[in-house]
C-alpha cells in the first residue's frame, strides 16, 4: 500500500467555498435564464381600459351665523332663504352635496328648518361639522 503521508490540516471556512461558489454560479444560472425567456408566455389581445377622471364634485359650504344669517359663495343671506339660493347652483353645476358649518349659538330650530329646506330642493347630502372635543 503507498503511504502518501498525514492529511494536511484544514481551516473550518475551507469547506464552505464550494457551497458559495455553487450559490454563485445558481445565481448567475438564474439571472441569464431569466432575462432570455419571454415575459407572456402567451400572446393576449387585451382591450383597452379608460379611466374616468372626472372628479365627484366637492361639497358647498354653507356658514350658518348665530344672528340668523347665512353665508353662501361670499354673500349674506337670511338663513330661510339659503337653501332656494342654492337650487339654481345645484341644477347648473350637479351638486348634491352640502356642508354645514353652524355656529354653536344657533337656534336648533333654525338649523332643522335650513336642513329640511335644503332636502326639499334636492340635496341628497348633508355633512354637519364640528369642532374636535379638546
Amino acid at each position: 500500500m503507498i503511504d502518501f503521508g498525514p492529511e494536511p490540516p484544514r481551516r473550518e471556512y475551507e469547506y464552505l467555498v464550494p457551497l458559495i461558489n455553487v450559490v454563485f454560479l445558481l445565481i448567475t444560472f438564474f439571472l441569464v435564464t431569466g432575462t432570455l425567456q419571454e415575459t407572456d408566455p402567451v400572446t393576449i389581445d387585451l382591450p383597452e381600459g379608460a379611466i374616468d377622471e372626472a372628479k365627484p364634485a366637492e361639497p358647498v359650504t354653507v356658514f350658518l351665523g348665530a344672528d340668523g344669517f347665512a353665508y353662501i359663495f361670499d354673500q349674506v343671506i337670511e338663513a330661510r332663504f339659503a337653501p332656494y339660493m342654492l337650487r339654481s347652483f345645484f341644477v347648473k353645476e350637479g351638486h348634491r352635496s352640502v356642508q354645514l358649518r353652524a355656529d354653536r349659538n344657533v337656534s336648533a330650530e333654525t338649523l332643522v328648518d335650513m336642513m329640511e329646506n335644503m332636502r326639499e330642493i334636492g340635496v341628497e347630502e348633508i355633512i354637519i361639522l364640528t369642532e374636535q372635543a379638546k
